[in-house]
C-alpha cells in the first residue's frame, strides 16, 4: 500500500494511465488515490483514456490474429482457431492470476532505490 501511495504521489496521471492500459490490478488503484485525496477528474480522465486505448489495441490485434488463423487454417477449419484461441486465453489468464503484483512492485521500488543510492 505504501509503495502505491509513493508511486501515485510521484507519477500521478501517468501511473493511472499505465494501470488502466495494462492488466495491472487497477481495482487497487483507487484506494491509494482516495488516501491521497486525488481529484476525481485528474484520476478519471487518464483511466478512461487508458481503458479505451486498451480496448482498441485488443480489438486490433484480435482482428489481426483472427486473420492469421484464417489464413493458416482456412475458412472451413474454424474450430482449430477457436481451440487455439481458448488455450491461449487460458494460459494468459493463469499467468496473470499467478503473478504477485505486490512482490513485482516491491522489487521494482527496491531496484529504483538502489540506483538512487
Amino acid at each position: 500500500m505504501e509503495s502505491l501511495v509513493k508511486l501515485f504521489g510521484r507519477y500521478g496521471p501517468l501511473a493511472i494511465f499505465i494501470f488502466a492500459l495494462t492488466p495491472l490490478p487497477d481495482d487497487l488503484l483507487f484506494i491509494p488515490l482516495g488516501i491521497l485525496r486525488y481529484k476525481f477528474i485528474k484520476a478519471f480522465v487518464p483511466a478512461l483514456i487508458g481503458k479505451i486505448l486498451m480496448i482498441y489495441i485488443l480489438a486490433y490485434f484480435g482482428q489481426i490474429g483472427a486473420n492469421i488463423i484464417l489464413l493458416i487454417f482456412g475458412e472451413g477449419n474454424q474450430w482449430i482457431g477457436m481451440t487455439i484461441t481458448t488455450v491461449s486465453l487460458a494460459i494468459i489468464l493463469v499467468i496473470l492470476l499467478r503473478v504477485d503484483w505486490e512482490k513485482v512492485l516491491q522489487k521494482y521500488m527496491s531496484k529504483r532505490g538502489e540506483r538512487k543510492g
